[in-house]
């Protein structure tokens, strides 16, 4: 079902002169496996990664898929990255301070 959608949604993209990410090489994949699990120390779910395979990173509609942080990537990206690690590091440390916030009031 997903692999439609996706297929769909690249598309329209393509309608409008925009470009897609292509699917991440296992080099790449097993660089992001390892910085996972150091930096999150987390195990990437197989469902992300059978999508990471066929596109690298998304944004449509309001909607945004992370990718591989480019730092780990053999080839610039066509479109942007959110890159898994930095974005859940910034959400970690956003949390962090939210809760400070909310205790000291």
């Amino acid at each position: 079902m997903w692999k439609i959608k996706l297929a769909e949604i690249i598309e329209e993209k393509m309608l409008y002169g925009e470009k897609v990410n292509l699917g991440v090489s296992e080099m790449e994949l097993a660089k992001l496996k390892k910085h996972v699990w150091r930096e999150l120390e987390k195990d990437l779910p197989s469902d992300y990664i059978s999508v990471l395979k066929i596109i690298n990173g998304l944004e449509f509609n309001g909607f945004i898929l992370y990718g591989i942080d480019e730092e780990f990537l053999e080839e610039i990206p066509k479109q942007p990255i959110n890159g898994l690690i930095s974005i859940n590091k910034d959400w970690y440390e956003n949390e962090g301070e939210c809760k400070i916030s909310c205790v000291n009031e």
